[in-house]
């Protein structure tokens, strides 16, 4: 369970907030001239063509249902949106929505939370939610098979719980773990200054999250009470996405979620921000750097130029391109500000906050001056209909991706529902593919040029104590494809699945030994720089050409793991490097050649290297405050001594001063021979033509080489600890060990039982953190056991204590076989979740290539059917 409070554009996507980046306004009223006659509706209607697999209806209580029909997938996903968030609360009830949202997976008026969690588990179900400004989300994916279940376990989650007064404390210690967490990620001090100062006053004011203060002072009575007063069925949207039968779903929903009964909703009273009527200022300090925002009055989801006003968004900041990205490139690199554009919106107001992270020396008052010459250009220049095609084709890949990847579904589906209404939302790509250049440029010239806007300036804080001051705040499976493999002449490793029934393409370009390759050629960080200079172009074609071709193809590519997304993590480690590519299979050659040609043949220069050496040198430093990282960082140092794994993947500010253009060109051709990658694809295509393909664009000779030594086995204890600045204590315990063959899905069991009982002992019994837990990573015959806790500063002796005496005195003999069958649906329904989506698939197929056990890949699942208790303890027995 995790809080979010915005919903954003980002990079023209539709976006949850999921990031800290520093972007946190809303507006409110639309200038005049937006609502003049250009976007004047036709009397005439115009009936627009509604998606085949939608439907939307409402049941007699109230909840508006959408039913999103995709019968190629194994699971189903259910989504419940209850109308209330932070916006309703003043300082008193602040964090009440967020702490309810937790509250209600502590039982309910038909189970236990014990037994809510083991139901889950059975059914191999996630099940999760979050919180916002405006409305609260639940989240619930399982096997099709188990759609009952999901939906007995969330209604009586949403309609039927009872918030028990024995765990009321507990959860207290869990959010305020939580909260101080939140507060030790870089840029939370930018977000919170931000935040303050451009909502003062407003309804917006307060985070989501609420303070130590506010959780501290409050009771179980006043929650209870405002559950009673929010969660009725007339405050609900709910969706069911997946796998599923129409005519099955509907007596379902009329069972679990028909018969309770409706409320008399209050009228909450929504405290706006000021209408922006001329430009004002604002200086603040206490932030993590220098940076000015720029927020502009922009449209809501209702407003008529909604769509319009979008396509402008992604036009703004497009790589190489975008109208203001082109005004920056004409600024010297070691003075040109970062730009980040978000569009933060309700359902009638919004607002456009273009965020500059400044260079010393830069003049903040320049920022407004780029945008208004900025548009002003577009304007005279024109916005042509192929810029309008290639954000729409990007929009619908990434539209298609978003309804495929059921895990994160209910999170980008929620914003438009709720705040845009159903026919916004079931009408979305359709009225996105009328916009034209003309509709653009109108959406500029209202909203842009010559506007006035509200301007902050955030002086970073002086010392850490001033940062601290301002950041207060199998059978389930519809089938595995086969997997072909085959390595070229060159030495890569093509391997593939197709599934002829995909509209997708996924490419993942996987690296061997990132670490190996920045020890031999460059220093630590040196792969993860290189691949933040692929977007430079290559040879005939700059970083703009490339970024057009990109968008022309309606290409969504992840080269580099978002820095500013802290769950954005899982790929930067030192066993490889990706590329990342989805697309329409329709473009998928073409793209698959664009990729390769970046990898073979970019272009950067000295230039570009010492740019974005000096930017990764200022992320890192932002970072040093972190007890999260640093202590990942003391971990691996401890753990692996002189294997390269000892290395942070991403350097440091030292490595990466001392890192050489010469180097990093060296480091690039090292890491991108054709015998050091593997190039795993999901798609409509066979085999024998990626191949054939592929062959003709990776020419040479080689072997595939062999990334990493082995890891260093642990073989004496030892205790590190250092002291830091701050509210958030990490703690982490870890082992390196030899692992039999065929053990790696019973170790994999046997440490979540681990995890598990130590989030119900630590967590929900104890409170000691909000994140608490072990996991194992299993790679050939060697095997990782990390087990983890982030308590508050104050309690860190104590979970120090409580994690070292849980792991030594956990015992397998203790599992019984209901406790086995238990965590073995979560894992399958874990690990299919984790399989949902194309490029997930393909990065699965490569770790496996890398591991040397393809086998293990299309065992998956199944494999875990076949452990028994005796292996548990067998496991036990030799590894823990």
């Amino acid at each position: 369970m995790s809080s979010f409070r915005w919903l954003n554009i980002r990079r023209a996507a539709v976006l949850a907030a999921l990031t800290l980046a520093p972007c946190v306004l809303l507006g409110i009223v639309q200038p005049a001239v937006a609502q003049s006659g250009f976007f004047a509706e036709s009397l005439e209607p115009v009936f627009l063509e509604l998606p085949g697999n939608l439907e939307t209806l409402r049941l007699e209580n109230g909840v508006q249902v959408v039913l999103m029909r995709n019968p190629a997938q194994p699971m189903v996903g259910i989504y419940v949106q209850v109308k209330v968030g932070s916006a309703v609360e003043d300082f008193r009830t602040s964090g009440m929505s967020h702490m309810l949202e937790h509250l209600l997976f502590n039982g309910s008026e038909e189970f236990s939370q014990e037994e809510l969690y083991a139901l889950a588990d059975r059914a191999g179900a996630y099940n999760n939610a979050h919180t916002t400004d405006f409305y609260t989300d639940f989240m619930m994916v399982l096997p099709a098979d188990q759609l009952e279940t999901g939906l007995h376990i969330q209604s009586q989650m949403l309609l039927h719980s009872v918030i028990p007064e024995d765990k009321f404390a507990k959860e207290k210690g869990i959010v305020v773990g939580e909260l101080v967490s939140a507060r030790d990620r870089p840029g939370h001090g930018t977000t919170t200054v931000l935040r303050e100062t451009l909502y003062a006053g407003s309804s917006l004011e307060l985070p989501t999250l609420g303070t130590r203060a506010t959780i501290e002072h409050m009771q179980r009575d006043d929650v209870y009470a405002f559950y009673k007063y929010w969660y009725v069925p007339n405050n609900m949207v709910l969706t069911v996405a997946g796998n599923f039968e129409h005519d099955e779903v509907l007596p379902l929903l009329e069972k679990y979620y028909g018969q309770a009964p409706p409320g008399s909703l209050p009228v909450a009273e929504f405290r706006q921000p000021p209408h922006i009527q001329r430009t004002e200022t604002r200086i603040r300090r206490g932030g993590d750097s220098r940076l000015v925002a720029l927020a502009f009055e922009a449209p809501g989801f209702v407003t008529p130029d909604v769509h319009a006003f979008e396509v402008m968004v992604g036009l703004l900041d497009a790589p190489g391109t975008g109208i203001l990205s082109r005004a920056l490139e004409d600024i010297e690199p070691d003075q040109r500000p970062r730009l980040d554009v978000s569009w933060e919106r309700g359902t009638d107001f919004g607002r456009l906050v273009l965020s500059f992270d400044l260079k010393e020396g830069f003049d903040p008052e320049q920022c407004y001056r780029l945008v208004q010459e900025a548009s002003a250009a577009a304007l005279e220049f024109g916005i042509t209909g192929d810029d309008v095609r290639d954000y729409v084709a990007m929009r619908e890949t990434e539209t298609l991706l978003e309804r495929e990847q059921l895990r994160m579904t209910g999170i980008y589906i929620a914003g438009p529902l709720v705040l845009g209404g159903v026919d916004f939302f079931a009408s979305y790509l359709a009225r996105l593919r009328e916009v034209n250049a003309d509709e653009v440029a109108h959406v500029i010239a209202s909203y842009l040029v010559d506007s006035p806007c509200l301007a902050l300036l955030i002086e970073p804080a002086t010392d850490a104590a001033d940062a601290a001051d301002a950041a207060a705040a199998s059978a389930l499976q519809a089938g595995v494809l086969p997997v072909e493999r085959t390595v070229l002449e060159s030495g890569a490793v093509v391997l593939s699945q197709t599934n002829p029934d995909s509209r997708l393409m996924a490419i993942h370009l996987t690296a061997r030994g990132r670490a190996a390759l920045d020890a031999e050629y460059g220093e630590a960080g040196a792969v993860n720089l290189v691949h933040r200079l692929l977007t430079a172009g290559v040879s005939g074609c700059d970083e703009p050409c490339q970024a057009r071709r990109v968008r022309q193809l309606g290409a969504k590519v992840k080269l580099v793991d978002n820095p500013n997304f802290p769950m954005d993590d899982y790929y930067t480690n030192g066993r490889f490097s990706f590329i990342r590519v989805e697309v329409g299979a329709e473009n998928g050659l073409e793209m698959l050649e664009l990729l390769t040609e970046v990898a073979e043949y970019a272009s950067f220069d000295q230039n570009d290297f010492e740019r974005e050496r000096a930017a990764q040198i200022t992320l890192l430093e932002r970072r040093r405050s972190s007890a999260r990282r640093r202590v990942q960082q003391l971990l691996a140092t401890t753990l692996y001594g002189d294997h390269p794994l000892a290395q942070p993947p991403e350097g440091n500010p030292t490595t990466l001063a001392r890192l050489t253009y010469d180097q990093a060109r060296t480091t690039y051709r090292k890491a991108f021979t054709p015998d050091n990658l593997v190039i795993s694809v999901i798609s409509p295509y066979s085999h024998e033509q990626l191949v054939a393909q592929l062959a003709v664009l990776l020419p040479g000779r080689g072997t595939p080489t062999s990334g990493l030594p082995p890891l260093p086995l642990t073989t004496a204890p030892l205790r590190v600890v250092e002291s830091m600045e701050g509210q958030m204590a990490a703690i982490r315990l870890a082992t390196i060990r030899q692992i039999a063959p065929g053990d790696a899905q019973a170790l994999e069991l046997l440490v979540a039982i681990l995890s598990d009982r130590m989030a119900m002992d630590l967590r929900e019994t104890r409170g000691l953190s909000y994140s608490v837990g072990a996991n194992v990573a299993v790679h050939g015959e060697q095997a990782r056991l990390t087990a983890w806790l982030n308590p508050p500063s104050e309690r860190a002796v104590e979970g120090e204590e409580a994690l070292l005496s849980f792991v030594r005195d956990f015992s397998a003999g203790s599992i019984d076989q209901d406790e086995l069958d238990k965590v073995r649906a979560a894992r399958r329904g874990r690990t299919m979740m984790r399989r949902l989506s194309s490029i997930s698939q393909a990065y699965y197929l490569a770790m496996s290539e890398l591991d040397g056990d393809i086998a293990a890949y299309l065992e998956a699942i199944a494999g875990y059917d076949r452990v028994t208790l005796e292996d548990l303890r067998r496991v036990a027995q030799s590894f823990l």
